[in-house]
């Protein structure tokens, strides 16, 4: 009786162990496909409503939301296109390089290495390929990657995360900003995504987010891993990786702080930015050095959480995130939300929605004084 009562109980620990490693079925990514005609269609709209528009005093800068994590799951940057942009790859590419000489492992593999959408697996091998004869992509960090994060359960380990999300959300910044060059954009971070923000506005290296994400992911991890039970290795690395999922749905709360002297020495940033610790917390503006240094102490875990931050005014926000982020749910139904997650995407927003934001020119003359648009922007019809 024992025996078969052991039998049964280790029947029942495999049968749990092997619904925990499906716990990400395959799945297809669902890619935006932007229109131009909805664009334009929404910028007439938003035209017509008085909070924006009712009064030359309302209009103000479009908000770019930033979330502390641009991507959900595996291999989305690459799905959404992002690596066939010249620019947000010259700055993806460079940065790949830089944090595999740091961390000794290579984010590109990291991002890739669990794809869940099979229809992406033959740009993955290509850009692999093309990437390893180039001597751009260092093997040795490929096979360091394969052998720290071979199990599925180590995507959601905080600190391959928290340099993945550097790379590739910095640089996605780097590109809004050179192509808003003549619109006026204010950006808005949340949580550790302030780090992405200070590296694109020339706040701190892009070395030194890099080494201070590895200290305090660390930390993170180990808490973390000190909170999962389990009598193996891979139940505790599945009891982490469904803590932080819960963390990331909103289904539980977990805070952690940082370190002082785990995080790097800011300098004023280039362009101001709104930050915010988490996303209920109020924005607050970034434009000194000390600013930065006690924004960079209030980092928290919990900022991975993803809710959407009430907005107290009628503003115009894009979200810099992807389609699978719960942040994405607050774009379908509303005019004054975008989700900027393919290069289309976010090129039609700046080119039809933050023009909107635009300081309206004053034309004094003797008699009267009149607001007018900039007339590129605007149809122009005789007297």
């Amino acid at each position: 009786m024992d025996g078969n009562k052991q039998g049964k109980g280790g029947f029942s620990s495999l049968a749990t162990a092997e619904k925990r490693q499906y716990a990400w079925k395959t799945r297809s990514y669902p890619v935006p496909t932007a229109s131009r005609r909805g664009f334009r269609w929404k910028a007439s709209a938003l035209r017509r409503l008085h909070p924006w528009i009712g009064g030359m005093a309302s209009v103000k800068p479009v908000t770019v939301m930033v979330p502390a994590l641009y991507s959900v799951l595996p291999a989305e940057t690459i799905a959404m296109g992002w690596l066939n942009e010249i620019d947000a790859l010259g700055a993806i590419h460079h940065r790949i390089s830089c944090s595999a000489r740091i961390t000794g492992w290579d984010v590109f593999t990291f991002h890739t290495l669990h794809n869940l959408d099979p229809y992406f697996n033959s740009t993955i091998a290509a850009v692999h390929d093309t990437w390893l004869k180039e001597g751009t992509l260092s093997r040795q960090a490929v096979l360091e990657t394969k052998r720290q994060f071979s199990k599925p359960y180590d995507y959601h380990r905080i600190t391959p995360r928290l340099v993945e999300n550097l790379v590739f959300q910095s640089s996605l910044l780097d590109w809004m900003t050179r192509h808003a060059s003549d619109v006026p954009l204010r950006v808005h971070v949340i949580g550790t995504a302030l780090l992405s923000a200070l590296v694109s506005s020339s706040s701190i290296t892009f070395e030194s987010s890099v080494n201070s994400a590895l200290k305090f992911g660390k930390r993170w991890d180990d808490t973390v891993s000190g909170f999962a039970e389990g009598a193996t290795t891979d139940e505790i690395g599945w009891a982490r990786f469904q803590q932080i999922r819960r963390l990331m749905e909103g289904g539980s709360t977990l805070a952690l702080g940082v370190a002082a002297e785990d995080m790097p020495a800011p300098n004023a940033p280039a362009k101001p930015f709104l930050y915010s610790p988490t996303a209920k917390d109020p924005a607050v503006l970034i434009s000194t050095a000390q600013e930065a240094r006690t924004a960079l102490e209030t980092m928290n875990l919990s900022s991975w959480s993803c809710s959407v931050p009430i907005s107290e005014e009628k503003n115009i926000r894009g979200w810099l995130a992807s389609p699978l982020h719960p942040v994405a749910k607050a774009c379908r139904w509303s005019v004054s939300n975008y989700l900027l997650a393919t290069p289309d995407s976010a090129t039609l927003f700046l080119d039809h929605i933050a023009t909107l934001g635009r300081t309206p020119v004053i034309v004094c003359s003797p008699d009267n004084v009149q607001n007018r648009f900039r007339l590129s922007r605007i149809k122009v019809t005789g007297p």
